[in-house]
């Protein structure tokens, strides 16, 4: 399961005025997923006001962000969107092996600073 704890709201650097960035981190808990879900659940509505839209994102990224002299766990987080702003799934593999699924996440992947930031159409 994915927690979502929204960043300040950042100075919007879109200059079209068309779409909202929205950043936060994220805390994992429980077990990866389901048995055959290819991830865990993403729910972006947890970014609150920082994500002011009803539509899909166009683009989300998500990242490790370990401290200075903090080794990196090395795996690679892929969102995968969902129907709605609250299915989408965060896809977690390491050399292009998916993490088990359904299993609990290691020490390492409930210790590591995780970050997301969510493009998406304003409207």
């Amino acid at each position: 399961m994915l927690t979502i704890t929204p960043l300040a709201v950042l100075s919007n650097p879109d200059t079209t005025g068309r779409q909202v960035i929205a950043e936060g981190t994220i805390a994992l808990t429980g077990n990866y997923g389901g048995a055959s879900t290819h991830g865990d659940t993403c729910d972006l509505t947890q970014l609150g006001d920082a994500l002011k839209t009803s539509q899909l994102p166009t683009k989300v990224e998500v990242w490790e962000d370990p401290a200075a002299g903090t080794a990196p766990t090395g795996y690679i987080f892929t969102f995968c969107p969902g129907t709605t702003l609250k299915n989408g799934v965060v896809n977690i593999s390491n050399n292009l092996t998916e993490y088990t699924q359904a299993s609990a996440y290691s020490a390492g992947l409930l210790a590591a600073a995780l970050r997301i930031r969510v493009y998406a159409p304003l409207y």
